[in-house]
């Protein structure tokens, strides 16, 4: 809720002009939005401390006058586009009347991105002003800024073109931009990004090197989306993990595929699962052959006693289940 009620930080400066010259009060209340908005932007930039023969001058323009002659008044250049800017944001003020000085420096940049993609924008808010202002300059488009909510999103929308930059020589600020900017009505910022990050062609090193007959590392992000797609698993949720070095996939002989994971000892790597289609396990055999081809390429595996047949055994007449604790 507003602090200061319907006008927000405006009233003490509103009521001061209703004393100048009776009638300003309610000749803004009743005023259109337009008008309306232009003077909360003469009062952002007079300020309120002005006193004396130029508040009651003020006061006359803001009672009688138009709403370009109210700007006129309060700016000696009034930036192109900046009344338009003003009609977006509807009938009450913004939150601070700072707001309306980054508006009028905005419109009077060099840089017209930021100022462009407010006026397409169905309304300007303090938040939407404050998120344009936290995308990066080359993001900024009235698409995304229909679909950003917060200050967090925005943030977290730049460090995602980040790092999708950094593993992805297609990416550029150009490709990125222009997807942006063809964005259809229903995708969401989720999907765009997904789908820069399906082109990624600059993957860490993969553990296995170039592999062998047997066993095929995936190299590329087109070979993860394929193999998302064929074994229908949940390995499409995880592409940010493979893109990041947090983990690799190799396949063995067309019939599952082998997780690995990196070490905390430089860039040793590790077997981690072997994975079935939809995340089905696969037979003990299969998965013993797959870990064993791997061995034999120098990436080693998690030792576990249990898997003798007599500890399996306990377990099967203990009763306890072989869950996967890991994170």
């Amino acid at each position: 809720m507003r602090e200061r009620g319907f006008l927000g930080w405006a009233t003490d400066a509103l009521v001061k002009l209703d004393d100048a010259a009776p009638g300003v009060l309610a000749r803004v209340l009743t005023a259109a939005p337009a008008r309306r908005q232009a003077i909360f932007a003469a009062l952002a930039h007079w300020g309120p401390e002005t006193e004396g023969a130029p508040l009651a001058d003020l006061a006359e323009v803001v009672r009688h006058g138009r709403p370009a002659e109210i700007l006129r008044h309060a700016l000696e250049n009034i930036p192109v586009g900046y009344a338009g800017l003003l009609e977006k944001i509807g009938e009450q003020p913004l939150a601070s009347a700072n707001d309306y000085l980054i508006l009028r420096d905005l419109c009077a940049s060099p840089y017209t991105s930021l100022a462009d993609a407010l006026r397409a924008c169905r309304r300007i808010t303090h938040t939407t002003l404050r998120i344009a202002m936290t995308l990066d300059r080359r993001w900024v488009h009235a698409n995304l800024l229909g679909r950003i909510d917060t200050l967090v999103e925005a943030n977290d929308f730049n460090f995602a073109v980040n790092c999708i930059q950094s593993v992805s020589t297609k990416a550029t600020d150009e490709a990125v931009a222009e997807a942006i900017a063809r964005m259809a009505p229903a995708t969401t910022t989720a999907r765009l990004l997904a789908r820069m990050m399906h082109r990624a062609d600059r993957l860490p090193a993969h553990p296995l090197g170039e592999g062998d007959n047997t066993l095929r590392p995936f190299a590329q992000m087109r070979d993860y989306v394929w193999a998302a797609r064929r074994y229908r698993n949940c390995l499409s949720n995880n592409l940010d993990r493979v893109a990041s070095g947090a983990m690799a996939i190799a396949e063995f002989r067309d019939e599952c595929l082998v997780e690995f994971r990196p070490l905390t000892s430089g860039d040793d790597w590790v077997v981690w699962q072997v994975h079935g289609h939809r995340n089905r396990p696969v037979s003990c055999e299969l998965a013993a052959e797959a870990v064993a081809a791997c061995n034999r390429l120098g990436v080693p595996s998690i030792r576990n006693p249990a898997n003798d047949s007599q500890w399996r055994s306990y377990r099967r007449v203990s009763r306890i289940l072989d869950l996967d604790w890991a994170a």
